[in-house]
C-alpha cells in the first residue's frame, strides 16, 4: 500500500469506529471544541509519556517506555483522523506531510510543548492530520509503522467499546 492508501484505510476504519461509538453513546455528532479538547488531552498524555526528557526536578522519574510513547502517539492519531473526517478536506497527501514536516521542524525550534500546541492552531487551517503524521515521522516512526500500530490499537478500542469502556 502507498502512504496515501494507508491513511485512507485508517480514515475508513476510524469512521466505522466513530459510527459505533456514536451509536453506543447515543450521540449524533461532536463539536469542534470537543475534538480540539480530545486532541489537546491526548497530546498531554503523549508529552507525559516522554516526561523523562524534560522533567529535571525529579530523581524518581520513570525511564521512558518507548512502547507507551508510541501508544500515546497513536491515540493522538485517532483524534487527528476524526478531525480529518469531520472537518478536513484531504490535506494528508505526501506533499502535505512533507510541508508539515518542515513546519514541525521549525516549530520544534521553539520546543516540543510549542509544537504540540500548534496542533490546536492547525485546526483552523486544515493541516491537523498531516502535522500529526509528520510528528510521528519526527518521533522516528514510518507511516507503515503508524498504520500497523493504528490497526492494533483500533482493535483494542473496538474490544473496549464492546466491554463498555
Amino acid at each position: 500500500m502507498t502512504n496515501t492508501e494507508m491513511i485512507k484505510d485508517m480514515l475508513g476504519r476510524q469512521k466505522a469506529f466513530d459510527t459505533e461509538v456514536f451509536k453506543k453513546h447515543n450521540i449524533t455528532s461532536i463539536s469542534r471544541e470537543q475534538l480540539e479538547s480530545a486532541l489537546f488531552d491526548e497530546l498531554g498524555e503523549l508529552m507525559h509519556a516522554q516526561k523523562v526528557d524534560w522533567c529535571w526536578w525529579k530523581f524518581s522519574q520513570e525511564p521512558k517506555d518507548e512502547a507507551k510513547v508510541f501508544e500515546e502517539y497513536i491515540d493522538v492519531v485517532h483524534f487527528a483522523l476524526m478531525y480529518e473526517i469531520k472537518f478536513g478536506s484531504g490535506c494528508y497527501m505526501d506533499e502535505d506531510i512533507k510541508w508539515n514536516y518542515n513546519k514541525l521542524k521549525t516549530d520544534l525550534g521553539f520546543g516540543q510543548a510549542y509544537a504540540f500546541s500548534c496542533v490546536i492552531s492547525l485546526t483552523r487551517d486544515d493541516n491537523v492530520l498531516a502535522y500529526i503524521i509528520a510528528l510521528g515521522l519526527h518521533l522516528g516512526y514510518s507511516i507503515d509503522e503508524i498504520y500497523q500500530e493504528y490497526i492494533r490499537k483500533n482493535e483494542i478500542n473496538k474490544e473496549r467499546l464492546k466491554e463498555g469502556y
